[in-house]
């Protein structure tokens, strides 16, 4: 698809994309600009649509720190410690919501020698497939797949 096609597709979808960076000093461990960002997470809501994988309406990305992830994984998973990113499927007038620890992400791509930008797409395309409704497994991959690829080819990352 060419890239002028996917922009004006994801035009269309402008307003079902919010992000909401919550720590300012933090903001050099985004790999991607926040345009890019919601091109990407615009992408996978057409991917989504595109697989009939209950694509939610809209989304919403919270970019934190370790703190603000660690007690949102407490408080709504039971779980204690950060971890890279939650998601929270939407309702009828509900957006999605995920929430992306900046640290966890710079934290793995030291730990697993991925490139940032690349890594920060898979979390993203991960947490995408979680909104559409998918526990993790053979489906599950193959949505996060469809929704990485999408956005990879469309930022040329």
């Amino acid at each position: 698809m060419a890239l002028a096609k996917v922009h004006t597709q994801a035009a269309r979808c402008a307003e079902r994309v919010r992000i909401l960076p919550h720590y300012a000093a933090h903001a050099w461990l985004l790999p991607l600009n926040r345009r890019e960002l919601a091109l990407a997470l615009r992408i996978m809501l057409r991917a989504l649509a595109d697989a009939e994988s209950g694509a939610p309406d809209s989304v919403e990305l919270h970019l934190l720190d370790d703190a603000a992830v660690s007690a949102a994984n407490r408080r709504f998973m039971n779980c204690m410690g950060p971890t890279n990113v939650l998601s929270f499927p939407g309702g009828e007038d509900l957006p999605g919501i995920l929430l992306l620890s900046l640290d966890t992400l710079a934290r793995e791509c030291l730990l697993y020698g991925q490139e940032p930008a690349e890594h920060a797409l898979r979390l993203l395309a991960h947490g995408m497939g979680h909104l559409a409704g998918l526990d993790h497994g053979p489906a599950m991959d193959r949505v996060c797949a469809a929704c990485f690829d999408a956005a990879r080819q469309a930022l040329r990352v």
